[in-house]
């Protein structure tokens, strides 16, 4: 069975990220070297692919680049325990919950204060202005 080579261009189409992304994670080590040919033009195979759109969903799923790398090491090792990539992820949702629970804070603060702002008709009277004056207070 033929090895199926794709370029750069044609690696970008088929995991859905542009060329320059895919020299970045180059470049972060995300993505190992790729052959080359003779005239220096990328040589990239099914596996890089598969490993492109692994790092593309981790980072929909929130994970940085860091983490990405260190999921990576325990994909590429030869023996990885489940319970360590399921320790990485759940300290990803603990973040992400305390994300969720600052933008409700955010939320509500914000929508307080567009109430307040209908019941305004100066500008010099403005609540949003006057809170964002304030420091948000």
């Amino acid at each position: 069975m033929k090895k199926t080579i794709l370029s750069t261009g044609e690696l970008a189409f088929q995991a859905g990220i542009n060329k320059e992304t895919i020299r970045f994670y180059e470049k972060k080590k995300l993505l190992p070297e790729p052959q080359r040919t003779p005239s220096g033009y990328r040589q990239y195979t099914q596996k890089d692919l598969k490993r492109l759109l692994f790092i593309k969903n981790a980072k929909e799923l929130g994970f940085s680049l860091s983490e990405i790398s260190e999921l990576l090491s325990l994909a590429d090792g030869a023996i990885y325990k489940c319970t360590d990539v399921r320790k990485i992820a759940e300290k990803k949702l603990e973040y992400i919950n305390q994300q969720i629970k600052q933008l409700n804070k955010l939320k509500k603060s914000l929508s307080k204060l567009i109430i307040e702002c209908q019941k305004t008709k100066k500008i010099s009277n403005c609540p949003i202005i006057e809170s964002l004056s304030q420091g948000g207070k």
